[in-house]
C-alpha cells in the first residue's frame, strides 16, 4: 500500500474511532458508571449529552446536523423516560421492549424525505453506514477540469438505483420489527399467562431471528450492490472522469515548454557564437 494511502485509511480510521467512542463508548460508560449513583433516569439523560455536543461541533464545522448523533442522543433520553414507568417484572419487559420500538420509530422517521440546507435527512442504514466510512472518497476531474470529490457511498447512492431502494428496504425492515417486538411482548404480557422468564426466552429467540435476518439480508445486498458499482462505475467514469485526458494534456504542455526552452537556449547560444 503506498504511503499516502496508508495515511489516508490510518486517517480514516481515526475519525471513525473517534465517532465510536464519542457517540457510543463515553455514553455507555457514562449510563454504566452513573445509574447505581444517581439512578437509571438520570444516567441516562446524561448519557445523551455527548452526541448531543458532538452534534453541536459538526454544526458549526460543516453547516449541517449529524442525524446520527441526534438519533443517538435522543434514544438514551427516551429510553430515561420510559424507564420512569414502575410496577412487576412483568410491566419491566413491556419498558425493555418500549426501547427497542423507540430506536425502531427512529428508523422509520429517516424514511421522510427531507432535504434542507441544514439537514439531509436519508435511511438511517445509510447514515450508519455513511459515519462508517466518510473517509473513504471517489476523486475525479470534469470535462472543464476541476477537481471533483465525493464520498464514496454517497456516489453510490446517487447513481446506484437498487442501493437506494435495498437501503430504504433495509430500513424500513429494522423499523417495523423493532416495533412489532414490542407488539408480541406486549401480546405475551397482557393475553397470556406466560411467566417472565419464558417471555424473556421467547423475546430473545425473537430479537436473534430479527438480527440474523437483517444482517444476512445487509451481508447479500452488499454483496451484489458491490458488483452493480464495480459495473455501474466503470461505464461512469469512462464518460465522466476526464483526469488522464487532463494529465495527458499538461504532460504535452510541460514536453513543449521544455522543447520551447532548449529552442531558446540553443538560440541564445548561436547568438553569441555569431558575436564571438
Amino acid at each position: 500500500m503506498p504511503k499516502t494511502d496508508a495515511i489516508k485509511m490510518l486517517h480514516y480510521l481515526g475519525g471513525l474511532l473517534l465517532m465510536l467512542v464519542i457517540q457510543v463508548g463515553i455514553p455507555l460508560a457514562l449510563y454504566y458508571g452513573l445509574r447505581n449513583t444517581i439512578g437509571v433516569v438520570y444516567a441516562l439523560v446524561i448519557s445523551g449529552i455527548p452526541p448531543f455536543i458532538w452534534v453541536i461541533f459538526n454544526f458549526f464545522r460543516n453547516r449541517k446536523v449529524d442525524a446520527l448523533g441526534v438519533i443517538i442522543a435522543l434514544s438514551f433520553i427516551l429510553s430515561g423516560v420510559v424507564s420512569l414507568v414502575s410496577g412487576d417484572e412483568r410491566a419491566a419487559l413491556i419498558r425493555d421492549s418500549a426501547v427497542g420500538a423507540i430506536i425502531g420509530g427512529f428508523f422509520l422517521v429517516t424514511l421522510i424525505p427531507i432535504n434542507t440546507t441544514f439537514l439531509v435527512l436519508r435511511p438511517l442504514t445509510y447514515i450508519i453506514a455513511e459515519q462508517m466510512f466518510s473517509g473513504m472518497q471517489y476523486k475525479w476531474t470534469d470535462r472543464d477540469g476541476i477537481p471533483r470529490q465525493q464520498s464514496i457511498l454517497e456516489w453510490q447512492y446517487e447513481h446506484i438505483r437498487y442501493l437506494r431502494w435495498s437501503l430504504r428496504l433495509q430500513t424500513l425492515g429494522w423499523g417495523v420489527f423493532l416495533v412489532l417486538e414490542l407488539v408480541a411482548c406486549v401480546i405475551f404480557v397482557e393475553l397470556t399467562d406466560m411467566v417472565a422468564d419464558d417471555i424473556v426466552k421467547y423475546n430473545n429467540i425473537i430479537n436473534a431471528a430479527i438480527v440474523g435476518t437483517m444482517v444476512s439480508i445487509s451481508i447479500i445486498a452488499s454483496h451484489y450492490t458491490g458488483k452493480l458499482e464495480r459495473s455501474i462505475g466503470k461505464k461512469w467514469t469512462e464518460e465522466n472522469d476526464f483526469t488522464e485526458k487532463f494529465e495527458q494534456q499538461q504532460r504535452e504542455e510541460q514536453q513543449q515548454q521544455r522543447q520551447q526552452d532548449d529552442d531558446e537556449y540553443s538560440t541564445t547560444v548561436v547568438g553569441n557564437n555569431h558575436i564571438v
